[in-house]
């Protein structure tokens, strides 16, 4: 049995504890990926002092196993993919995992009028506030099944 835990990933072990889910590459409809990925930022990270927004986002700071502390936001509303903000100088290796993502950069901020003629942030708006990631080149991963969430953990754990 010990190869086989070695073999998981901590975030996948996690999933599998609180959901029951064994096979971690298999496409699940969003909802639960949804689900499963809050239940492993739940017991590893810790919820950021701004809070969670309700149904819409999630925030958190996660520690690596360095020490080194990583804000991170997570979208769980019903209608956008499962995204995953982090800052893009601590994606590093994501950034060619093959895992979908997007760059957001700083330089695109506030250059869209909103509806007021103003300029409006540009992103979603649990990221606004943060200290780490409110003003900062991000990146924006999309995790597609439970191996990719947990490799995306897993990496920032290693940070």
């Amino acid at each position: 049995m010990k190869p086989f835990i070695r073999s998981r990933s901590i975030a996948t072990l996690i999933t599998w504890v609180h959901t029951g889910m064994r096979d971690t590459d298999l496409p699940i409809d969003r909802s639960h990926l949804k689900v499963a990925i809050a239940a492993m930022l739940d017991t590893l990270a810790v919820e950021h002092p701004l809070g969670h927004q309700n149904a819409y986002a999630r925030r958190y700071i996660l520690t690596a196993r360095s020490g080194k502390r990583i804000e991170l936001m997570f979208e769980q509303g019903p209608k956008t993919p499962a995204n995953l903000w982090i800052e893009s100088r601590i994606a590093g290796p994501l950034t060619t995992s093959g895992i979908k993502q997007r760059p957001s950069p700083a330089s695109s901020l506030y250059t869209t009028p909103g509806k007021t003629g103003d300029p409006q942030y540009g992103r979603h708006s649990a990221l606004e506030k943060m200290p780490d990631l409110g003003k900062a080149d991000l990146t924006c991963l999309q995790p597609e099944t439970l191996a990719e969430a947990g490799e995306i953990i897993d990496r920032l754990l290693g940070v």
